[in-house]
């Protein structure tokens, strides 16, 4: 059975309508047949309206059917992108009904044999953090016209499941999306998503990816007060600092002055100085502008009363007592449940030069940006800079196998906590590796990895080289941030070969921070002609600095068109 909607309703409603006056006006016959009652004019008039209500009433329906033929290609064009973001994962269930362990809640250490039946075996009793009163406040005050709330800390901080136990306490019907991290999340803001929590855990993947979350994405769920969505996400807190910061101004003039205009235009010429002293879309405004609609709930160490609350908790729960016992460390109570003190221990203390060295392979990718899975044939490559010359030397035919096996096993008894785990999209494949975050994280003197800032060039090359299309784009992006131009120039170069819009967007800046402004100009309409509205505004702006304005008003007038306020303003400055 198919159940139409009002607008369904009324289009079926006119077309039988139609219907029956082309019958009318294109049978008299029938008229004639069925012997109407009435005068004898009777019928001949009614042969008459029905003909003038026919060409009167067909172009609008021609009008209404092509609408809905629309709406149903719009429609289908949403489904195949929620199909495409939300790929690989279960079909949606609501809060109450996920299963927490799914949503990237760190593996807590093993509950010991003899304990309560009634404990969870995956998760620990959860310890009320300080700052759960002010999140669930907010959650229940936004569920009634949408939010955005986002956890920041350093890793293993407890910020997924006090996410978690926040949508779980307060939204426990609403329906989880938890859409993949690479893909178009753009179907987002055209599907009707009421009461719809979505799951952004590691936030900085959505932003970075070959298809980042887009601010004007956010803007639009936010807006739609009638639909209200609750986002949710979480977040380092260096990347938190390192995405909101804009490390290079957007393009200044590339010519002395403005080129000389006519005397009647003398009010544009003011307004082109106005013009480039707007700030364009620079590599990092969108991941700025996403994260500053934020709510923002911060996660640090451990506090005394969080602590105490954790004691309380310690004689019911084995898992919480060893974790209160090492209180006096540096590591907090959640890093001790994620069992972050074997984890570096093993990494650092490694009698495996080969898993050692696969797994600094591993946490130099993704401080250098590739995504969470990393493929073999990269950690391989990586690895070979983290041997020394007699360990290679020495290595047997199998040590990659050898080495992944070593990093792949658990620590603390575990079954679930190791360095690197195995991971895949599909059941029975294995895509590659995930380093766990923790380590990752850890970036003291004693780390085995380097940080990005201090990567050697031939790291940064042999990453980007053997990295795939839709990873360039991140990487390049955390090449910009710690200045390794010409890296970030090669990865999205590749990025952009590939078609991905937002890297030729990019390499448009970097040929304009070095003065080529043709290159730049080449990228940018290479960019504008795959739809990048940005990239339209800029060229916009290049034109109204050499003088040609109409060129300028042609482009703004296009991204206009297709929703970019900035242009709408560059049009205003034009008008002036």
């Amino acid at each position: 059975m198919v159940v139409m909607g009002k607008q369904g309703k009324s289009t079926w409603v006119f077309a039988g309508l139609v219907a029956a006056m082309a019958a009318l006006s294109a049978v008299p016959g029938v008229v004639k047949a069925v012997h109407l009652p009435g005068p004898a004019w009777m019928a001949p008039v009614m042969l008459a309206v029905a003909a003038v209500l026919l060409g009167a009433v067909k172009p609008r329906f021609t009008v209404i059917n092509d609408a809905s033929v629309a709406r149903t290609k719009d429609t289908v064009a949403q489904d195949e992108g929620a199909r495409r973001s939300l790929q690989g994962l279960p079909a949606p269930k609501t809060v109450a009904e996920t299963d927490p362990t799914l949503l990237g809640i760190h593996p807590s250490i093993p509950l010991p044999a003899g304990a309560q039946g009634s404990l969870s075996p995956d998760l620990p009793e959860y310890v009320v953090r300080d700052i759960d009163a002010d999140l669930r406040t907010y959650l229940r005050a936004r569920s009634a016209k949408g939010g955005f709330a986002l956890l920041v800390g350093p890793a293993a901080a407890g910020k997924t499941r006090s996410a978690w136990e926040a949508i779980f306490s307060t939204l426990p019907g609403w329906q989880l999306l938890r859409p993949n991290p690479g893909g178009d999340m753009a179907w987002a803001q055209s599907r009707k998503l009421g009461r719809s929590v979505i799951w952004l855990n590691e936030i900085q993947d959505f932003l970075t990816g070959a298809a980042p979350l887009e601010a004007a994405t956010v803007r639009r769920l936010l807006a739609d007060t009638d639909q209200p969505v609750i986002l949710i996400g979480t977040i380092w807190a260096d990347r938190h600092a390192q995405l909101r910061t804009i490390p290079a101004t957007p393009p200044e003039p590339t010519t002395p002055s403005p080129a000389p205009r006519p005397a009647e235009s003398a009010d544009t010429s003011q307004a082109a100085g106005g013009l480039a002293e707007q700030q364009p879309n620079a590599p990092g405004r969108n991941e700025k502008d996403v994260l500053e609609q934020a709510r923002i709930f911060s996660l640090t160490a451990f506090t005394e009363a969080e602590w105490e609350r954790a004691r309380e908790l310690a004689g019911r729960d084995p898992r919480l007592a060893h974790a209160t016992a090492n209180s006096g460390t540096s590591l907090g109570l959640t890093q001790v449940l994620s069992a972050a003190p074997e984890l570096i221990l093993s990494w650092e203390q490694a009698d495996n030069p080969y898993g050692k060295a696969l797994i600094t392979g591993a946490v130099t990718a993704r401080r250098c940006g590739h995504p969470p899975t990393i493929p073999t044939s990269i950690l391989q490559a990586l690895a070979n800079h983290y041997l020394t010359g007699q360990q290679r030397a020495d290595a047997p035919a199998n040590w990659l196998q050898q080495g992944l096996a070593w990093a792949c096993q658990p620590v603390h008894h575990s079954q679930r906590i190791s360095p690197l785990a195995p991971h895949g999209d599909q059941p029975g494949q294995t895509d590659g590796h995930r380093v766990t975050d923790i380590l990752t994280n850890h970036t003291a003197p004693t780390s085995p990895a380097p940080t990005a800032a201090i990567t050697p060039d031939e790291v940064w090359n042999t990453l980007i080289a053997h990295a795939a299309p839709d990873a360039q784009r991140a990487i390049g992006r955390a090449a910009y941030y710690v200045e390794r131009m010409p890296q970030a120039a090669d990865a999205w170069t590749r990025a952009a070969d590939a078609g991905n819009t937002n890297a030729m967007y990019n390499l448009g800046f970097l040929a304009n921070d070095q003065g080529d402004t043709d290159t730049a100009r080449t990228r940018w309409t290479q960019a504008a002609d795959a739809g990048d509205t940005d990239a339209m505004g800029l060229l916009g702006i290049l034109a109204d600095e050499r003088g040609d304005t109409d060129t300028a008003r042609t482009w703004y007038t296009q991204a206009a068109d297709a929703g970019n306020t900035n242009a709408m303003t560059s049009l205003g400055f034009l008008a002036r």
